[in-house]
């Protein structure tokens, strides 16, 4: 019989509902399940689990709301720690936070609402050379492809445990292209 742990975040501060969450994670054997109950829809938390944890786990919604929400979260492989071995890349020049726009989403992911419109936004209003910051209590891995294809790249800067800055750079288009005027390419 695998291990479960219960962990009902619905009367906690949600500053303190991540890393309650994250604790119980870690000291899960893999086969063990975290059975997860809320008092809204844990997307951003599983996001996150997505971002730092890929091919660790297995989320199946259990209940979806509107009182309450409960999640399974089944380990299925060990921590990678290679990852977590890695070495920071420098500071690139154009990563300036006084040249830079910033975006904080850390409170709405607390909240559980979802801040990727505001997100969007911001990449959209950024004019080429650009900088805009965005800051978030995981780092949002899903979001460096995503806006790679729009032009983006990025550095990131991990301040604390939940606290991440991730600076995204429009790149200048090339010159030369397709020769039609740069249009939605």
């Amino acid at each position: 019989m695998s291990q479960q742990v219960l962990v009902d975040v619905r009367s906690m501060p949600p500053r303190e509902r991540h890393p309650k969450i994250f604790k119980a994670w870690e000291e899960l054997p893999v086969g063990g399940e975290l059975k997860l109950v809320n008092d809204h829809d844990p997307k951003p938390l599983f996001y996150e689990f997505r971002a730092e944890r890929t091919g660790e786990f297995e989320w199946t919604a259990v209940e979806q709301g509107p009182e309450q929400w409960t999640v399974m979260i089944k380990r299925v492989a060990a921590a990678a720690a290679a990852a977590a071995a890695g070495e920071p890349a420098p500071r690139p020049a154009w990563a300036k936070p006084d040249e830079a726009h910033l975006v904080d989403v850390r409170e709405e992911l607390r909240a559980g609402t979802e801040p990727f419109p505001k997100i969007i936004a911001a990449a959209t209003q950024t004019p080429e050379g650009g900088v805009f910051v965005l800051r978030a209590i995981f780092d949002p891995r899903p979001l460096y492809q995503l806006l790679a294809g729009k032009g983006f790249e990025a550095w990131t800067e991990r301040l604390a445990e939940d606290d991440w800055k991730v600076y995204f750079h429009k790149k200048a288009a090339r010159a030369g292209g397709c020769g039609c005027g740069g249009h939605g390419h």
